[in-house]
């Protein structure tokens, strides 16, 4: 559940949504396996570090977040939530799958009509 620790599952796959919307990129970093792979949207990155300089260079805007569900087994972690920025809200949907304890796919899933 959310909140809880477990020893098989990392805390990590949960919170780095959390981590993403508060605008620490830095700690990201030490959640993420070295050849994660990121499927987005509008983007794809084939490892951490790149996936990181986008962020850096393009850091997300500050807003506001609502948990809708949190679904997890012992190899990944599926969040949806509503991303609440200025007058809209767009509900986003992330897959978390981690090995050796670190995150190493992401799969990122909204409408992006509203972006562009």
């Amino acid at each position: 559940a959310l909140g809880e620790e477990k020893n098989d599952q990392p805390r990590s796959c949960h919170g780095v949504s959390q981590v993403l919307l508060c605008g620490d990129i830095d700690g990201l970093e030490p959640l993420l396996a070295a050849n994660l792979r990121f499927t987005g949207t509008f983007n794809t990155y084939s490892s951490a570090m790149e996936y990181l300089d986008s962020l850096r260079s393009d850091p997300p805007d500050k807003c506001g977040y609502k948990i809708i569900s949190v679904t997890e087994n012992e190899e990944s972690v599926a969040v949806f939530y509503e991303y609440q920025k200025l007058e809209s809200v767009v509900q986003i949907a992330q897959l978390f799958k981690t090995k050796d304890q670190k995150i190493d796919d992401v799969l990122l899933v909204f409408d992006g009509r509203g972006f562009v």
